[in-house]
């Protein structure tokens, strides 16, 4: 049956939030808690069962088979809460340029969020062995490796797991689903697997969106507000669909590489303990990267170094002891988003001096750690945090507003400048920022 057979559902609220990762769950949960009319629109499903790769594999975009032109591959989630669902759960404050370069302070959003999530360091016990073997080993060779801050409940967490990127089916990591329930328990309303095809302007006002369900029935919503939240790769596709072309031309994406290591005592490995819950930023300002212990998903972890070296594949038999060590890197802005959601991101010299400088840290940690040079080996290359794509001052204002009037944007697509740090705790203080703004609280 056709589009043009279905009844159009219409909706009217004082907010339509399009997307649901932690810039639009916040905004949207705040604007519900003042009382406002919010309607969230997710182009994803809503992830009722998680915590395996089979159960996580259909909220991923393409079963992770998405490329760039070049072949960098992305992952990205299409799920309520975003990539959230995903992520590894780390929490790194907003770089000082942003407000000392741009004028958008979030220093008490921030703080607020902090506070609210009990955002904090695992205690010892939860970090993992594997985790501590690898953080002795940095600072055995002079490194300054500590414990990282975490979006975690480490009541809920249970020591020896490892199902951050899975999806968490305890409960313990913060995602922006909790917002986003929160906000519907306060009246909001979740439409679920609705492709949103453009916003929908009036007198050079935007005053609502326009798309469709997965049954392809017409969805329409009009409000007085229109934020655009979809993702450093989503955004773009749907303001180029709105008359703002410029949008989608430039970005970041953090690129990542996972060096890994098989120690000659086959003990405990990365893939029991929580990715990411130690590392060091010390090589972040001058060097451009980060470095912090991650072993992918079993299926992952396979395609992942095979198709780097298909020689490698003899380590998948020792995978509960592998030692991961992640390089990720802040890439420099280029590339381009395009209309029908393709993209293009060549990875510059810099960028590859940046990540196989950090390589060669990781393989001089690993061995440290008791791993022979021979049995240390890496996977592909891939892009993490994609933004940039709709900046401030580019496309947004400070305030986050575009050229069209009442249309806003909240997630990493506003984020200025290339950073290489996880975001997510900067897209919560922004979506803060921006409902204050947004109806003058």
């Amino acid at each position: 049956m056709s589009p043009a057979n279905h009844q159009t559902i219409r909706i009217e609220a004082d907010a339509v939030v399009v997307g649901t990762g932690p810039g639009g769950a916040t905004v949207g949960r705040e604007l519900a808690r003042a009382g406002k009319r919010v309607v969230f629109i997710e182009g994803g499903r809503h992830p009722n069962r998680i915590g395996s790769h089979l159960s996580i594999l259909k909220h991923i975009d393409r079963g992770g088979l998405v490329y760039s032109e070049e072949g960098l591959n992305v992952v990205r989630a299409l799920a309520t809460g975003g990539s959230t669902l995903v992520f590894t759960a780390t929490a790194c404050r907003p770089p000082a340029w942003l407000k000392d370069k741009y004028g958008i302070d979030i220093t008490y959003e921030v703080n607020e969020a902090e506070e609210e999530l009990k955002v904090t360091a695992l205690p010892d016990e939860l970090l993992g062995p594997a985790n501590r073997r690898l953080m002795s080993a940095a600072n055995e060779l002079g490194y300054d490796w500590e414990p990282f801050r975490k979006f975690i409940d480490p009541d809920k967490c249970a020591p020896g797991c490892s199902d951050c990127i899975l999806g968490c089916k305890r409960g313990a990591k913060w995602t922006a689903a909790n917002y986003v329930a929160d906000a519907v328990s306060r009246g909001a309303i979740l439409l679920n697997r609705v492709a949103v095809r453009e916003v929908i302007t009036e007198n050079g006002k935007a005053v609502g969106i326009r798309g469709h369900n997965a049954l392809k029935t017409p969805v329409e919503v009009r409000a007085q507000r229109v934020i655009i939240a979809a993702g450093g790769m989503g955004t773009p596709v749907i303001l180029q669909r709105s008359g703002i072309p410029e949008a989608g031309q430039g970005f970041f994406c953090d690129p990542l590489r996972m060096v890994y290591g098989v120690p000659r005592d086959k003990g405990v490995g990365s893939a029991s303990a929580p990715q990411m819950s130690v590392g060091t930023y010390e090589h972040h300002e001058k060097d451009g990267f980060i470095l912090s212990p991650i072993v992918e998903p079993w299926l992952l972890f396979g395609a992942s170094i095979g198709l780097r070296n298909p020689r490698s594949l003899t380590k998948w038999v020792n995978y509960r002891s592998v030692l991961g060590i992640m390089v990720k890197i802040r890439d420099d802005m280029g590339g381009r988003i395009n209309l029908d959601g393709s993209f293009s991101k060549p990875l510059t010299y810099d960028d590859r001096l940046k990540l196989d400088h950090g390589t060669r840290i990781a393989e001089k940690i690993l061995e440290q750690a008791g791993c022979e040079v021979d049995d240390i080996f890496c996977t592909i290359d891939r892009g993490a945090h994609p933004g940039g794509t709709a900046r401030v001052g580019h496309v947004v204002d400070k305030n986050l507003q575009t050229r069209v009037e009442n249309l806003y944007l909240c997630d990493t697509s506003v984020i200025p400048e290339p950073w290489g740090l996880p975001p997510v705790l900067t897209c919560i203080g922004l979506g803060k920022r921006l409902a204050k703004h947004l109806f003058g609280q």
